[in-house]
């Protein structure tokens, strides 16, 4: 035990006496470590965003959108040859297990407010029983003002960005917002729920968007809620299948997903974690050539003390003793790296988090730098830089000592 912390007292040192050529060899290896850490760090704290905002709509409720076989969002019925319509609202209502359901319009506008022009979202609430299920599955709460009644005309309620943050002045409950050209008085404020798109958006009842988009039957998403004792899945199953005939498209050929909270969370973990083993299969390129590098100083270090090599097996040295200095040293090596790497890579994560929270008013999105991440992102730099000294340090034992004496 003593030899082997004496043997990492030494490996230290010969890494301290070569400062500059350790600090060149680990570039490799933070570079790799620096992009890891960051982007699945992002990534994480995006996908707890997306999950608690899934989590949120409640396990008891579906979600239909359209989709053009790559993604599937609010957005992509507008640019299908068959978007979403009330006629789907109707199928999906009339399949068995639903207890109601209700449509939503998305749609981007234009907004005036004091002679100022700003492009926002805009959309358009159901005008029946099922505004309270679109509400509750979009987080829909006032904190100013009232918020829409079915019979609303002329009026809208906006989110809480719109309000305070989307033009130079604040638009206050009372005052007049120009959208598409007409005069729209707002009588309610919404709660900030966390995210620019929630909250830079216009919210007015569902007839009189289409009529002002000139979108007359379209349904950008479609919310059910399902009946109590009534499996979700299987409901959301039914559902697909009935608007696969009522829209005649063939299993596999969907223009549209049909989804618990459960299943869209999962959908979009599967997505991200793909992305992300792509970012880590790029990060890893420099990683290999962070290993080399290692392997390469190794090299150079063995031929530069070959004398020395020789004088420590002629005081007794074992070739185990020699072969654990030099897996030592480049283990260092490649855990240096390693931390150099974490704490670059945090840091630039949360500079990263701060810009989406600036930019997006994504007051909810954390970068989640996790304990396993960074032990894992340690012992990883570690493990790479003790692999590529293994050749290196196995020539190092395999020098003979008076062969290494008389080298010079």
């Amino acid at each position: 035990m003593v030899a082997v912390i004496e043997l990492f007292k030494l490996a230290m040192n010969n890494l301290r006496e070569r400062r500059l050529r350790s600090l060149l060899t680990i570039i490799g290896i933070f570079i790799g470590i620096t992009a890891v850490v960051a982007l699945m760090s992002l990534g994480d704290g995006l996908q707890n965003v997306v999950v608690g905002q899934f989590s949120s709509i409640g396990a008891d409720k579906i979600t239909i959108m359209g989709s053009n076989g790559f993604a599937a969002s609010p957005f992509v019925s507008a640019s299908l040859p068959n978007p979403l319509t009330t006629d789907d609202v109707r199928v999906v209502r009339r399949t068995r297990g639903v207890q109601e359901a209700g449509g939503m319009l998305f749609s981007s506008v234009k907004a005036e407010y004091k002679k100022e022009e700003k492009n926002t979202f805009l959309l358009g609430l159901p005008e029946d029983e099922t505004r309270a299920l679109v509400e509750e599955g979009q987080n829909i709460e006032v904190s100013e003002g009232r918020t829409l009644k079915t019979d609303d005309k002329g009026v809208i309620v906006i989110g809480s960005y719109t309000s305070d943050g989307l033009f130079k002045r604040k638009i206050y409950v009372g005052e007049t917002l120009k959208i598409e050209g007409k005069d729209f008085k707002v009588v309610g404020i919404l709660k900030t729920r966390g995210s620019r798109f929630d909250d830079d958006a216009i919210y007015m009842n569902g007839e009189e968007a289409r009529t002002l988009t000139n979108k007359p039957k379209l349904e950008s998403i479609i919310m059910a809620r399902v009946k109590k004792g009534e499996s979700p899945e299987k409901v959301a199953a039914a559902v697909s299948e009935n608007l696969r005939k009522h829209r005649n498209v063939e299993k596999g050929s969907e223009d549209f997903v049909a989804q618990t909270s459960e299943q869209l969370a999962q959908s979009f973990a599967t997505i991200l974690g793909v992305v992300q083993g792509v970012i880590v299969g790029i990060a890893a390129i420099s990683l290999l050539v962070g290993g080399i590098g290692i392997m390469n100083t190794m090299y150079t270090s063995v031929v530069e003390r070959t004398k020395e090599i020789g004088l420590m097996k002629a005081v007794g040295a074992r070739n185990s003793d020699i072969t654990l200095l030099f897996l030592f040293e480049s283990g260092l090596l490649g855990l240096l790296g390693g931390i150099v790497g974490v704490l670059i890579g945090a840091g630039l994560s949360k500079i990263a988090e701060a810009a989406v929270q600036q930019a997006l008013s994504a007051n909810t999105f954390v970068a989640a730098i996790s304990p396993g991440l960074v032990v894992g992102a340690l012992l990883f730099g570690f493990i790479i830089g003790t692999a590529s000294g293994v050749l290196p340090a196995r020539r190092a034992a395999s020098l003979k000592p008076a062969v290494a004496l008389r080298y010079e």
